[in-house]
């Protein structure tokens, strides 16, 4: 059984929002998958965000260049992306409707913890962390609480 109140009632929101069984929603929290295994499932997932940035201007030989560099620098902030990932889950407790746009729960993390934050490092994150989630290309609406994100403010 579970002894940490925080963490059962994070499986309890995430199973709501997920609607998995509470089993699975504990499996889930307990096995986490990685920010290789993230960036396998949203192929067009950077450090910027989701795609590129000015993607139009550039020709399709250019656009997926950019996103590889892109792709790399992601993979290299990997201990940034699991240390958000263990922010996230002990300060925001997830919900069922993606609300929160990813560039503004960005910059309310920037000021809580007063370390700067790629935008791609917080959609892998949450994505990590399995909140959930909408493309609004370059960002992600997540399902987060809104009580928890104004907090932050």
């Amino acid at each position: 059984m579970t002894q940490n109140h925080r963490q059962k009632l994070w499986i309890r929101a995430y199973q709501a929002a997920t609607g998995t069984t509470y089993l699975n929603a504990r499996r889930r929290q307990l096995n986490w998958p990685t920010l290789a295994e993230v960036m396998e499932e949203h192929e067009r997932l950077g450090n910027f965000g989701i795609g590129i940035f000015s993607s139009p201007r550039l020709a399709a030989e250019q656009r997926r260049a950019e996103l590889a560099v892109e792709r790399e620098n992601l993979r290299r902030n990997e201990d940034l992306a699991m240390e958000t990932a263990l922010w996230l889950r002990d300060n925001i407790m997830p919900i069922k409707t993606p609300t929160a746009g990813s560039y503004g729960v960005k910059h309310l993390i920037e000021r809580a913890t007063g370390d700067y934050l790629p935008n791609g490092v917080l959609i892998a994150s949450a994505f990590i962390v399995g909140y959930p989630f909408r493309y609004d290309q370059p960002n992600v609406r997540l399902g987060m609480s809104r009580r928890d994100l104004n907090k932050l403010r």
